[in-house]
């Protein structure tokens, strides 16, 4: 499916409880969202991060893994019940018996050459009880757009921009997608962040003030990341708006703001 630096799988104990008091955080909102008692497989489980995120969040879940690279699965093993090493298409017939409450695909569809055909393998033999955890990221980040109009869209080793992203997707887009699959959002997370606290270098976000304020008025330029809770039972979803808010981001780019820094730097020299 892709491949990753060994050194991005390794994280510490304590980035753990960062994730859960970070409301823009799709793995601590997962563990929000994960009842006490389902069973859950965790597709493209990677180091095994969820696993260990439920497990300090003290959730009692029976909770199993797919992972295609053999470092990280090795990585997971102590946080999963099993942890199968490969593809999900490898173990098909263990998805279809196994009948679990939810699937979870923590920002893995963007690396797949084909999301709906993936998508709709996996949905035929699901019974209607289960249910599709899915965070994606979101193309149309304020970061993004800003460092677009600076002529730059520069891969990473991780964020947005990853080198290993072979899908770029909008909320309209991937809206679209579940719709073409005949699956429902039951909950819609908006993962809100500051364009200023990304990856993205401060230099690229640079504009004027009342585009930055656009922007940041925008639910769909604030969202880093979108989280969907899905069934195949359709449903209405009204979009929950989780992180940075409209003023986190106009602080921090007035904060950022050529002229602005300028000034503070005249202050502290006077």
């Amino acid at each position: 499916m892709f491949s990753r630096k060994y050194q991005t799988y390794i994280i510490s104990d304590e980035t753990l409880d960062k994730i859960l008091g970070d409301a823009a955080q799709p793995l601590g909102q997962i563990a929000k969202i994960l009842p006490n008692g389902a069973i859950v497989l965790d597709i493209g489980a990677g180091n095994g991060m969820l696993g260990r995120v439920l497990q300090r969040a003290c959730k009692q879940v029976i909770l199993d893994a797919i992972e295609p690279s053999e470092f990280a699965a090795k990585l997971a093993e102590p946080f999963y019940r099993s942890v199968y090493q490969g593809y999900a298409q490898d173990y098909s017939q263990m998805i279809k018996t196994t009948q679990y409450d939810y699937i979870i695909l923590a920002d893995v569809i963007e690396h797949i050459p084909d999301p709906a055909a993936f998508l709709s393998d996996l949905l035929k033999d699901l019974p209607i009880t289960t249910k599709l955890i899915i965070s994606i990221p979101n193309i149309a980040f304020g970061g993004v757009r800003l460092a677009l109009l600076n002529g730059s869209f520069d891969y990473v080793d991780s964020g947005l921009l990853e080198r290993t992203h072979l899908r770029f997707f909008t909320l309209a887009s991937v809206l679209q997608l579940f719709s073409n699959l005949q699956i429902y959002p039951e909950r819609t997370l908006s993962l809100e962040r500051s364009f200023y606290r990304m990856e993205f270098p401060r230099n690229l976000l640079s504009a004027l003030p009342f585009t930055i304020l656009n922007l940041a008025r925008k639910s769909d330029a604030r969202a880093y990341q979108y989280l969907f809770l899905l069934s195949k039972s359709p449903s209405d979803s009204i979009i929950e708006h989780h992180g940075a808010s409209t003023l986190n981001i106009l602080i921090d780019a007035i904060v950022a703001w050529p002229i602005t820094k300028r000034l503070v730097h005249r202050w502290r020299n006077r």
